[in-house]
């Protein structure tokens, strides 16, 4: 399945993978989140509820156009930098950008994106 971000008259295209963290956030779809950069490396937004991420498969490579949810804090991001090389297991994988990433990279202040699926 496919999301279409839009802001600033940007779209970034993400497929998303098919697993239960990732159903979730289709199912919440479409919406608007309000983002902001972290760190220099990725955009990061919270959800307007708490999902439940009993089942959710954790473990990925924080490289550049993977989105997930950071499960200590329970928010959503996407690298827009690659972060590492390594497992990190406190990442949940939820997709990956298809096209559209150099838009993240540029955006420098906040911004509020409408999320929906496309496919």
């Amino acid at each position: 399945m496919k999301v279409k971000m839009s802001f600033n008259n940007n779209e970034v295209i993400i497929n998303m993978y098919d697993n239960p963290a990732s159903e979730q956030v289709i199912a919440l779809l479409p919406a608007e989140f309000h983002f902001s950069d972290f760190a220099g490396e990725e955009k990061i937004t919270n959800f307007s509820k708490p999902l439940s991420l009993d089942n959710a498969q954790r473990g990925m490579v924080a490289t550049a156009g993977k989105m997930f949810i950071y499960a200590p804090w329970g928010n959503m991001g996407i690298f827009y930098k690659d972060h590492g090389h390594t497992m990190d297991k406190s990442l949940i994988p939820l997709g990956e950008v298809e096209s559209g990433l150099e838009y993240l990279r540029s955006q420098k202040s906040d911004f509020k994106a409408k999320l929906e699926i496309i496919k």
